[in-house]
């Protein structure tokens, strides 16, 4: 600000000796070089007088009007910049008193508050003083219709209104209803497809779990997800008839059902999630449509008398323990697609008589298949690495077993037990073969690569040169 003030003072004292300059000039004063070239002559007294008179006029400060308007205007731009000088000066002492003041305590600046009155008239050029500290003062904000637009909207798709009827506790959204909780008593109920106008699209969690009376449920095409545990631990259900728009079946949501007897899953349908059917003692009969991609941990988990012949047709993945002591399965096509048996998969199946499985396996965990008796023919195409440890132990129907080239590694105990093997090739790629891998196996040939690890009690006999390769 001080350089501002003395550059003010710097500019009136130019424009004043402009102007001073332009004065004498008029006079005459730098005329004497040209009037010597010049042919004409001057009369010495009027020379004389003019001289005179202009050392008077000078002398006593009666300059022209416009020479007099502007040399007041500087003068007034001088006292101009010493107020504004001030007026800083005022300000910075201001604000160094509101650093130094207790808090609580309002120091208010005559001066500044001047100024900011004068700028908040709202005339074209004022300026808010505030808008430096705050960075949104730039920044588009939406107009008042616009929020109240967005927050209509909003409210709109999340509302939600809990209700209550005779039977059921329900949530009502806009345009759909999820069943809560079913508080009713009937033995036998239809789902309704409805509540206000609105469809029940959705089983919410638990919504029917537990459950003392239920034998015989039907449910509307209206509902497209049954929810985790929805019908968990229903004892007396017997039999239900799913949506046919369904599309998602929840954790646990027949698990425990003890008596169910039967279940068609619709199409649609992709995934049966973990423990969905765990210990339904008494189901019978299972569809499974081709549309299911995946079959979760324990998810027929104990199911002893669900009769099944083949597994859906996009069937990637069978997750831990997926059909553990389904004694009555027996599965005699698989999907050609299957990446994946986890841990116990098919453990105690018995009645499995043929196991084909495809190229695109890429694993195949232990005890995937241990203690299937009823496997008589065992298919691997070539494409799987590992024979996990105990992957067909104790699956005493296999008589004979090719290993194909893809094969690197054959896990503990991976046949052991196997008491009806009697021929075995195994490829060249093989590199590791685990300890008790053949036990108890009757055959009494076998090559392997001379590269080939292997445990003593890997084979039912000692190895010697004539076994490599």
């Amino acid at each position: 600000m001080e350089k501002l003030f003395w550059g003010m003072v710097g500019g009136c004292t130019i424009a004043f000796g402009i102007l001073l300059a332009m004065y004498l000039n008029q006079t005459g004063a730098f005329d004497a070089a040209e009037e010597e070239t010049t042919t004409a002559v001057l009369d010495e007294a009027q020379t004389q007088e003019t001289e005179t008179g202009t050392e008077e006029t000078v002398a006593e400060g009666e300059y022209p009007a416009d020479i007099r308007s502007l040399i007041e205007n500087s003068q007034g731009n001088y006292a101009t910049a010493m107020l504004v000088f001030e007026e800083e000066s005022e300000r910075a002492e201001a604000a160094a008193s509101e650093e130094n003041r207790p808090n609580g305590q309002p120091t208010v600046s005559s001066t500044l508050a001047t100024t900011q009155g004068n700028n908040s008239t709202g005339k074209t050029g004022s300026v808010d003083g505030g808008r430096n500290d705050n960075h949104e003062y730039f920044l588009e904000q939406p107009s008042e219709t616009q929020e109240e637009s967005y927050l209509e909207e909003e409210s709109t798709q999340d509302s939600v209104e809990s209700k209550n009827d005779s039977d059921f506790q329900y949530d009502l959204y806009r345009d759909h209803v999820v069943i809560k909780k079913y508080t009713g008593s009937a033995a036998s109920l239809d789902i309704p497809d409805t509540f206000e106008g609105k469809p029940v699209t959705e089983i919410g969690d638990s919504a029917f779990s537990n459950s003392k009376s239920l034998v015989r449920i039907s449910m509307p095409d209206t509902v497209t997800r049954l929810g985790k545990n929805a019908f968990k631990g229903c004892a007396l259900l017997v039999d239900i008839d799913l949506s046919e728009d369904l599309t998602e079946m929840g954790e646990g949501v027949f698990d425990s059902c003890e008596r169910l007897a039967r279940i068609s899953i619709p199409d649609g349908v992709t995934t049966i999630g973990k423990k969905a059917f765990n210990e339904c003692a008494d189901i019978i009969r299972v569809t499974l449509p081709g549309s299911i991609e995946s079959i979760g941990e324990q998810a027929f988990y104990n199911c002893s008398k669900m009769e099944l012949t083949k597994l859906p047709s996009d069937l990637k993945n069978v997750d831990k323990e997926a059909f553990y002591s389904c004694y009555k399965i027996e599965i005699s096509k698989w999907p050609s697609g299957l990446e994946r048996i986890e841990e116990g998969a098919f453990e105690d199946c018995f009645a499995i008589k043929a196991v084909k499985l495809p190229s695109t396996l890429k694993k195949l965990d232990k005890r995937a298949f241990y203690s299937c008796t009823g496997i008589t023919e065992l298919t691997i195409k070539s494409g799987l690495e590992a024979i996990s440890a105990e992957a067909f132990a104790a699956c005493t129907g296999i008589k004979e077993l090719t290993v194909p080239k893809s094969v690197i590694s054959i896990g503990d105990s991976a046949f052991s037990g196997c008491d009806a093997l009697e021929s075995v090739e195994i490829s060249k790629n093989t590199l590791s073969i685990g300890a008790s891998a053949f036990t108890g196996c009757p055959f009494t040939e076998v090559k392997i690569n001379k590269r080939c690890s292997y445990q003593t009690n890997s084979f039912p006999f000692e190895l010697t040169e004539d076994n490599y390769y």
